[in-house]
């Protein structure tokens, strides 16, 4: 949204209204029929308008047109009518920076966008050779009567599968796609244990290890999207650490919430960075020296994902730093928190089950 009330009129001349998130006009000025004189204003830059109040028109790079108008400025001379509680905060120049930021963000997002959906087409045909070699091997299984090898490939396809719609859920989220209205209690350690499974073949591929410790039957309250956080960090992890180095995936209970944290090596953060790693688009610069593409977005999103569910996500890197290949590396710990939502029973209760299964059998060997 716009800081100030303004019109944006799209390359191919469809205009839409914005509120103004902070800077809003008086009724007066923003009615149908003045909406329609200030479309028909063609100068480019400062103008006056309707009682005197100030307007600047200015286009963006891909073409749209905005309209900024009934503006009351400090430099902006004095406007014949006046309205009640309606008084002069801004400067021109104010207003032409913020337009100006406001272009460069946009630009930015879009450049990282792009990026994004780049590294998910590449990601998609991985996941669809993936997909496509495991069931052709699956079926070699089956007419093998291997059935330990089919269940093993299964679960190959399956998880395959899991990170496709990840992808997917990622793609539509960080590009404001609305389907994620419906609420859900979602199983957080399933959902953390579901995206390491998916995860393990790439890290055998480095010769990482990913180690999950700690228990947990807590419901969390949101969309159906939680899956994109753990996700994101341990995906993270995986590109960002050294070879032969091990990845930790702690899922823990308090009183109210369910933590979770996934620790590894990781670039260490220039000064001041670590407050700005979940902003859209950036990347640190030793994140960059050790892998060049990126788009700067996963961490945001995952950031705007734990929003949803009233949670908090954060970083902490220690002091002790490790140089290795000529790269600069600190055990590196992103964790997230939920607020609890009830319990998952029925896992609980199975699990229960099958642990005095475990110990039946245990003791009958005994004897």
């Amino acid at each position: 949204m716009l800081a100030f009330s303004s019109i944006v009129v799209s390359p191919q001349g469809e205009p839409k209204f914005h509120g103004g998130t902070i800077f809003k006009l008086p009724p007066e000025l923003c009615d149908k029929y003045r909406i329609q004189q200030y479309l028909k204003i063609d100068k480019i830059g400062w103008s006056r308008s309707e009682f005197g109040y100030m307007t600047l028109v200015k286009v963006d790079d891909q073409g749209n047109k905005y309209v900024i108008p009934g503006l009351y400025l400090e430099d902006g001379g004095q406007p014949s009518k006046k309205f009640h509680g309606y008084k002069p905060l801004v400067s021109k120049s104010q207003v032409e920076q913020y337009l100006k930021y406001h272009f460069e963000r946009l630009s930015n997002v879009r450049e990282a966008s792009e990026g994004e959906l780049t590294a998910l087409v590449h990601d998609l045909r991985h996941l669809s050779s993936s997909i496509y070699h495991s069931a052709i091997e699956a079926e070699r299984a089956v007419k093998e009567n291997s059935l330990h090898k089919t269940r093993d490939l299964i679960k190959t396809i399956i998880a395959s599968q899991t990170m496709l719609k990840v992808r997917i859920d990622y793609l539509d989220f960080s590009n404001s796609v609305d389907r994620f209205d419906e609420i859900e209690k979602i199983p957080v350690y399933s959902r953390v244990d579901k995206v390491i499974r998916c995860f393990k073949a790439d890290a055998r591929h480095k010769n990482v290890e990913i180690n999950l410790s700690g228990s947990s039957y807590r419901l969390a309250e949101g969309p159906n999207i939680l899956d994109i956080v753990p996700y994101t960090l341990i995906e993270n992890a995986i590109k960002y650490s050294p070879k032969n180095s091990e990845i930790t995936v702690k899922v823990q209970d308090t009183d109210t919430e369910t933590e979770v944290s996934v620790r590894s090596l990781g670039p260490i953060f220039a000064d001041g960075e670590e407050a700005k790693v979940f902003e859209r688009g950036f990347r640190g610069v030793n994140a960059k020296n050790i892998r060049q593409n990126g788009t700067g977005l996963g961490l945001s999103v995952a950031s705007e994902v734990i929003a949803t569910f009233a949670g908090s996500l954060g970083v902490a890197q220690s002091n002790e730093n490790r140089v290795i290949d000529g790269a600069t590396y600190a055990s590196t710990t992103f964790h997230f928190s939920l607020p609890t939502a009830g319990e998952d029973r029925a896992r609980k209760q199975k699990y229960e089950m099958l642990t005095r299964r475990r110990a039946g059998r245990r003791s009958a060997n005994v004897r």
